[in-house]
């Protein structure tokens, strides 16, 4: 076998190895929406992340397991798959009929569920609220307030729109 025969072998051999690494991130520029990775003793440069959609942004985080796609087992040209539970980023649920965002989510466009809604926390809607065609702009009680004591009279008042 000749020297540069033995060269092409190398090359190739490495490229073949570098085609998919695993590796960490270590750093993240949110402004280029780009991030670094290291692979072993490899620090890759700034590279893009794999998302659904153009119109989806879910950012990585530095320390995350993810895993670096290199066409032609060059890693300069890699894009990055994020991302791989491990332990020190565990799953955050082991039930297969939920989908869980341990993050803020802005959405833009509607949402429409066949199935209930919970919140935990306050709602805030700067539109209408409508509820089987009650608007809550428009509704109304009426309010019976009862006195302490015995012989208190019950008394009726009516609920002011929202303002």
């Amino acid at each position: 076998m000749t020297i540069e025969n033995s060269y092409k072998i190398s090359d190739l051999y490495r490229r073949l190895n570098n085609i998919i690494r695993v590796g960490k991130v270590v750093a993240v520029d949110y402004n280029q929406a780009k991030a670094q990775v290291q692979i072993g003793k490899i620090k890759t440069a700034y590279l893009p992340w794999l998302i659904p959609s153009t119109d989806t942004w879910i950012p990585i985080k530095q320390g995350e397991q993810v895993l670096v796609l290199s066409p032609n087992g060059n890693i300069s040209m890699g894009v990055i798959l994020p991302a791989l539970y491990q332990s020190a980023n565990p799953a955050p649920s082991t039930d297969s009929k939920k989908i869980i965002f341990n993050t803020d989510i802005d959405q833009t466009g509607n949402i429409q569920t066949s199935g209930s809604f919970t919140a935990g926390g306050d709602i805030t809607a700067t539109g209408e609220i409508d509820g089987k065609g009650i608007k809550l702009s428009a509704h109304t009680h009426n309010v019976q307030y009862v006195g302490a004591g015995q012989g208190a009279t019950p008394q009726t008042a009516t609920t002011q729109k929202p303002s």
